[in-house]
C-alpha cells in the first residue's frame, strides 16, 4: 500500500480518536450553576425552530477550517473539547440526563457519528497537508485529494443534518423540559 495512504488512513483514526479525547475532556469541565444557564439557554434556543440549513451550515462552519493545514486539527480539537464544555453544562442543568453517556452524543446517533467522521476527515486531512508539504509532494495531486474529502465531508454533513432535524422534529421537548 502506498506510503501516504497508509499515513492518512493512521491519521484518519488518530484524529476520531484526539477529537473523541478531547470531547471527554471537554466533559470534565466543571461550570458554576450562571455559566450553566447560558449555555442551556443558548442550547435551548439553538434547537427552537432550527432547520436543516441552520443545522448544516452551522456544522459546515465547524468542520470545514478543520482542513487548513496545522491550524485545522487544532481548530477540530478546540471544536470537541468545547462541545464537551456545552454537553458538561447542559447534564448539570438537567439531572435526568446524568445517566447520558457523553460518547452516546457520536457513537450512539446516526448524525453524531456521521458528523464525527467528517470532523476526523478534516482534521487528519490538515495535519496529512503539513506533511505533504513539507515533503514538498506534487500541489496538484494534493489539491484534488483535497477537495475530494471537502466533498466527502460535506456529503456526511448533509446526510447528518436531515437526520438531526427528523429527530428533532419528532421530539420537540427541550432540555430541561423533560
Amino acid at each position: 500500500m502506498n506510503f501516504f495512504i497508509s499515513l492518512r488512513i493512521i491519521l484518519f483514526f488518530m484524529f476520531l480518536g484526539f477529537f473523541t479525547a478531547s470531547f471527554l475532556i471537554g466533559t470534565l469541565v466543571i461550570l458554576d450553576e450562571s455559566e450553566s444557564l447560558v449555555i442551556l439557554d443558548e442550547f435551548n434556543q439553538t434547537i427552537t425552530d432550527v432547520g436543516f440549513l441552520d443545522l448544516f451550515l452551522n456544522n459546515l462552519t465547524v468542520e470545514l477550517p478543520m482542513f487548513i493545514p496545522g491550524v485545522g486539527p487544532a481548530w477540530g480539537l478546540y471544536s470537541g473539547w468545547s462541545t464537551g464544555v456545552s454537553f458538561s453544562a447542559i447534564i448539570s442543568m438537567s439531572p435526568e440526563l446524568t445517566d447520558f453517556q457523553p460518547l452516546d452524543i457520536f457513537y450512539a446517533s446516526t448524525f453524531g457519528f456521521l458528523e464525527i467522521i467528517a470532523y476526523s476527515i478534516g482534521m487528519s486531512r490538515g495535519a496529512f497537508l503539513v506533511f505533504a508539504l513539507i515533503q514538498k509532494s506534487p500541489k496538484k495531486p494534493l489539491i484534488i485529494w483535497s477537495l475530494i474529502e471537502i466533498l466527502i465531508a460535506v456529503v456526511l454533513l448533509v446526510i447528518a443534518g436531515l437526520i438531526e432535524v427528523s429527530v428533532i422534529d419528532s421530539s420537540p421537548l427541550t432540555v430541561g423540559d423533560l
